[in-house]
């Protein structure tokens, strides 16, 4: 008897190699490396290499735009166009719908300091009673003054509150809010 219970371990490993190896479970046919599944190569084959994924600056998160922008002097009113070019006329945020018959330009100008160039930025404008519309400009150098310009046609069609929204990646640079008031 005490010969079959010094035989107990080496029986229990025989068991547990044989059963290792006639898995035909998912997980027999599949080499598992770190979580992953490989596929198993056939004998003489070299077995794959796990590959990382290509790492991902630490300054920025994986969702933002590389880079950064700041914009200062930010201006924004009505814009006449005079000679070969708009011509801004003011800083102002409330527009007499009169004044501007079946035309409202509308100007957005700002100085920046981008850490590249090539720098998205994306506009939304949204006027009452309508869909907004969003369009998507490159900033082309590191720094410089830039503007931006809209046009309203039949602005007593569009009387009430609006805004622009500026944002560069998912966020937002600054939100400027305008109203259209009728004329007389």
């Amino acid at each position: 008897m005490k010969a079959f219970r010094n035989l107990l371990p080496a029986v229990a490993l025989l068991i547990v190699c044989g059963w290792i190896g006639t898995d035909t479970s998912a997980a027999g046919k599949w080499g598992v490396l770190d979580g992953e599944a490989l596929a198993q190569e056939p004998q003489g084959t070299e077995t794959p290499v796990r590959q990382d994924p290509p790492k991902v600056d630490d300054a920025q998160l994986s969702w933002e735009i590389p880079g950064r922008v700041s914009i200062y002097s930010l201006e924004f009113g009505p814009a006449l166009w005079k000679g070969n070019e708009w011509e801004f006329v003011g800083n102002s945020r409330t527009f007499n719908a009169g004044q501007y018959k079946d035309r409202l330009t509308l100007m957005v100008r700002f100085s920046y300091f981008g850490s590249r160039s090539e720098i998205p930025l994306k506009f939304v404008i949204k006027l009452p009673d309508s869909r907004q519309y969003d369009e998507t400009v490159s900033l082309l150098s590191r720094r410089g003054q830039y503007t931006y310009h809209f046009t309203i046609h039949r602005p007593e069609d569009f009387l009430g509150s609006g805004s622009v929204y500026l944002y560069y990646g998912f966020s937002m640079v600054d939100v400027l809010d305008f109203t259209i008031v009728p004329g007389s």
